[in-house]
């Protein structure tokens, strides 16, 4: 049974490398090649691709994003997850940046928006 590999490649010019096919035409790496420029017409053909969304969030942002619609404080959900409030913060700050709002309770409601949270 044939299986798939997934990966990231994290320099750009190995990236533009795999994305523009520069591989042999042979053997897995121009598969990936392949599967990632598919991936990436997909995406951008896709109505509200250009937003951010769920699917940038971790799994660590998924699990905080609940209790931001809570009234505890980032140092009180820090003790309930028993993380450092810091790492709150930052992990509540990028919820912000990745959903494309500039507060907490914006975050909830586009949350909401993204039935990522019930209202």
């Amino acid at each position: 049974m044939p299986g798939r590999i997934h990966g990231v490649v994290s320099d750009a010019p190995a990236r533009n490398r795999v994305l523009s096919g520069g591989y042999p035409t042979r053997g897995w790496p121009r598969t990936l090649a392949g599967e990632a420029q598919a991936l990436q017409a997909q995406l951008a053909s896709e109505p509200g691709s250009r937003s951010p969304g769920a699917s940038a969030l971790t799994v660590a942002e998924l699990r905080l994003l609940p209790l931001l619609s809570t009234h505890l404080s980032f140092p009180e959900i820090a003790e309930e997850m028993f993380l450092s409030p810091n790492t709150i913060k930052s992990e509540a700050t990028s919820i912000y940046r990745k959903l494309g709002v500039s507060s907490r309770s914006q975050a909830v409601s586009r949350s909401v928006d993204l039935g990522l949270l019930t209202g």
